[in-house]
């Protein structure tokens, strides 16, 4: 594996939901879960974690698996009803959370590479239709099956969303047809075009509109910020930012959005934990050192406003037993928050 630090270890790592929905279905078709595990290439006890970070290409090789034993089934399709929510990690959650469907559709274009690296959605819209286009990687492009399980998860999920939205006027596909036509009508309800210039789906405008049963704006709000987090820390940074000044940014975008260990800012920064870990020794430090220091900063300021009791600031610098706070301060500068209060006069 590249430098922990790297561009294309960000690109080719997937939340291990993914690749832990495909071995799911292939156990419905009768294949083994721990041969599925063993090709799939991924420790099994990363799999235990289904939003930790692992190989994009364990997809890959799943998929080819599933191919080569099931050439003439409709997988794509029958595998699209596992994908839900929490297939997605963080993004599927967001999604079903929004307000209405439209701002779902848009989360998701706009987010989708956190889960998927490999992923192109897009949406347009005019007075009448509605477009989403989908574009993937050549290998998946390929076998066919993987878009044509994504268009029928959306086609799902919209349904689940709302059992009202109408159904598309229009789906299409750029490679040709696979199976009987009447199973894609079944899963889409309109018309299939093969062989078609673009891959996607067309549908009313006003579906946009239509709002999402059982969302929860408040929550939906904190995994947008969630989200807004994950997307700051993966984008592109100058040469010569390190990675302890990285890890630091991504730590304070935690302290009041998604908790304060080692694995939580991994993924926030497209990284696994090993590499993580591997990247801040190269340094000579480590995930706690760095924690300890974006504590000890923001402790100081915040201790600084009257309007804060100490144990809100523990709070808000991740600790959840105040005393631990405590300790950390008296560590950092020989004196407990209260005594470094009274020496500035400002009420405990």
């Amino acid at each position: 594996m590249s430098a922990p630090s790297s561009p294309a270890e960000t690109d080719d790592l997937v939340f291990a939901s993914l690749p832990l929905a495909v071995i799911a279905y292939g156990t419905t078709l009768g294949l083994d879960y721990g041969g599925l595990v063993a090709i799939s290439g991924i420790p099994a006890e990363q799999l235990r974690d289904p939003d930790a970070l692992v190989d994009y290409e364990s997809l890959i090789r799943l998929w080819e698996e599933l191919l080569r034993r099931f050439p003439e089934r409709c997988l794509g399709l029958e595998y699209a009803s596992f994908v839900g929510p929490a297939t997605l990690g963080v993004v599927g959650y967001a999604c079903s959370h929004c307000r209405h469907l439209g701002q779902a559709i848009e989360l998701y274009a706009r987010y989708c590479r956190l889960a998927d690296p490999k992923l192109t959605l897009t949406l347009e819209r005019s007075d009448d239709l509605a477009r989403v286009t989908l574009s993937h990687e050549p290998r998946v492009e390929a076998m066919a099956e993987p878009i044509e399980m994504m268009l029928a998860a959306l086609a799902f999920s919209s349904r689940r969303m709302n059992p009202g939205a109408p159904p598309p006027h229009e789906v299409c596909f750029r490679h040709p047809r696979r199976h009987d036509p009447q199973r894609y009508q079944d899963v889409f309800e309109t018309t299939v075009r093969f062989e078609a210039e673009w891959t996607g789906v067309c549908f009313p405008s006003s579906s946009l509109d239509l709002p999402i049963m059982g969302a929860d704006p408040r929550v939906g709000k904190y995994l947008r910020a969630q989200l807004e987090a994950m997307h700051e820390a993966r984008a592109p940074l100058p040469v010569s930012q390190p990675l302890d000044a990285r890890v630091r940014t991504a730590i304070e975008q935690a302290l009041m959005t998604s908790g304060l260990d080692q694995a939580v800012v991994a993924r926030t920064l497209g990284m696994s934990a090993r590499s993580l870990q591997r990247g801040l020794q190269a340094l000579g430090t480590s995930f706690s050192e760095q924690l300890d220091a974006v504590r000890r900063t923001h402790a100081v300021t915040l201790l600084r406003d009257p309007e804060r009791s100490i144990r809100e600031v523990a709070f808000m610098l991740g600790y959840a037993d105040p005393r631990a706070f405590y300790r950390s301060f008296r560590r950092w500068t020989g004196r407990t928050p209260a005594e470094y209060r009274r020496e500035l006069r400002i009420p405990s």
